[in-house]
């Protein structure tokens, strides 16, 4: 028997007509106020600098290399901000302490930290200025705070007792001293024996010094997470992608690669997956990857395997040993910006004629489709699960990519969909790259080879409640893009 989970918050989203739409009943799981915050992000940044970033051809340090190598020559943070927002980029993960142990804040529990590096003689302080920059610019600061810790684990008295009351007091100063946090990222790698009391714990901290802070969890961490890993670094989640996940399935990441990359529709959890990847072939700079840097075209993939399959992309973006971004770098995720912003800027089913085989009709019609509200959305009549939304444009028009959006705080409805294109609304044929097609969520985009035509029918073939849809559209792809 399915399970109804009724969360106010999920009413307050949407008023429409100055009244609430409280007919709708959310199915299923549904997500937290932080979970849809988090979905509307749609790209993070992910910030690998430290002292990986000063060792040669290294990406995973031991924990033995000298603080004395630590020393930006002209870290500006501000460069990383503008660059975000030049992206539309609203957020930023700062790596605090990578897996080496070293910390970018002078931490009072440990030496092996920048205090101890001849970076302004001691006396700096990267988290601060990260934070500080980062608020000025008008973004969200995050931090990845490794629960590995290699340099820990040398200590002759290393014990998982004391770590974790070590890193219980790490944690407390970064909740604790830097302003709002938005997103903490408890990376698995290497924590195997990190168990669910330790971050039970550790859990408890996050939520007492920043309720509002998203938790990336793997492994033992899951049952206090917000979102999940996608399953693989490249870029990609899966087809489906549901939001929903079965916890007990995932606590053995390395055997359920897949189940991680796709989820499991009506799983017992609502943790979403988060899609990282860098830009370059390795997490920290290295010069000799200058050239190896993905173009604007290859971040348009990944952004539609990631963003348009569900997912939350989480693209990191490695400061030099100057501690700044590279231009290249900089100029191919703004220009991903622009091709992004020029391709879903013009709906070519905009001022077309909508009817639909089941709508609900009253403050649900088929023009909300269109109207790119978030507070706005189109359902059908009770017990509904399937429908027919023909668009009729008043001339063909050539289009190679299309998009639509579900309501997620109403949890996973439709189940099946499928677009059709016509010339004369009499002989469909089927966008191939449709078929089958299963899951929404926040955001689906398909691409295609171009196709010219007058009509295009969006069919709901199968559901679990009445779809709840933001919007639908076809539109042609950036020029940056080809």
């Amino acid at each position: 028997m399915k399970k109804l989970f009724l969360i106010p918050l999920t009413f307050m989203l949407f008023k429409q007509n100055n009244c609430l739409a409280q007919d709708i009943i959310p199915y299923g799981l549904t997500p937290n106020a932080r979970q849809v915050e988090w979905y509307n992000q749609e790209i993070i940044a992910f910030f690998h600098f430290g002292l990986n970033t000063y060792e040669e051809f290294v990406n995973e340090g031991d924990g033995k290399a000298s603080t004395s190598l630590f020393n930006p020559t002209d870290l500006n943070i501000d460069q990383w901000a503008k660059t975000l927002k030049a992206a539309g980029i609203p957020n930023g993960i700062l790596t605090a302490k990578h897996a080496d142990g070293f910390c970018l804040w002078p931490s009072a529990y440990t030496d092996y930290n920048v205090k101890n590096s001849p970076w302004k003689n001691g006396k700096g302080d990267v988290v601060k200025e990260f934070t500080e920059a980062f608020s000025r610019n008008g973004l969200k600061a995050s931090v990845y705070l490794g629960p590995h810790d290699r340099h820990e684990h040398l200590h002759p008295e290393y014990s998982i007792a004391k770590y974790k009351q070590y890193y219980g007091n790490q944690l407390r100063e970064l909740m604790g001293n830097y302003g709002p946090i938005w997103e903490t990222w408890w990376d698995g790698a290497g924590a195997d024996e990190l168990t669910t009391p330790v971050y039970s714990s550790w859990s408890k901290i996050v939520h007492e010094l920043q309720p509002n802070c998203v938790i990336f969890g793997t492994k033992n961490s899951y049952r206090f997470a917000d979102v999940r890993w996608v399953g693989n670094e490249s870029g990609f989640a899966g087809d489906p992608c549901w939001s929903t996940i079965d916890s007990a399935s995932i606590r053995d990441e390395a055997a359920n690669i897949k189940y991680l990359n796709q989820g499991e529709l009506d799983g017992d959890a609502y943790i979403p997956a988060e899609t990282d990847v860098s830009i370059r072939p390795s997490w920290f700079y290295h010069q000799e990857e200058d050239k190896m840097v993905k173009t604007t075209k290859e971040l348009w993939d990944i952004y539609c395997q990631s963003v348009g399959r569900n997912s939350v992309l989480l693209l990191n973006l490695p400061p030099d040993r100057r501690g700044q971004l590279s231009p290249i770098d900089s100029t191919n995720v703004v220009q991903l910006r622009q091709g992004i912003n020029e391709t879903f800027g013009n709906n070519l089913l905009k001022g077309a004629q909508i009817k639909s085989k089941n709508g609900r009709g009253g403050q649900y019609v088929e023009t909300t489709l269109l109207d790119n509200s978030t507070e706005t959305f189109y359902t059908t009549k009770d017990k509904q699960t399937t429908d027919e939304i023909t668009f009729t444009m008043s001339d063909k028009k050539e289009f190679d990519c299309l998009m639509i959006q579900e309501v997620i705080q109403l949890g996973h409805r439709t189940t099946g969909w499928e677009v059709d294109y016509s010339q004369d609304g009499k002989r469909w044929t089927t966008i191939s790259e449709t078929k089958g097609r299963q899951s929404i969520g926040h955001k689906w985009i398909v691409r295609f080879e171009p196709i010219e035509a007058k009509y295009i029918r969006l069919r709901i073939t199968k559901g679990q409640a009445t779809p709840a849809l933001h919007s639908f559209g076809i539109y042609k792809q950036s020029l940056l893009f080809t």
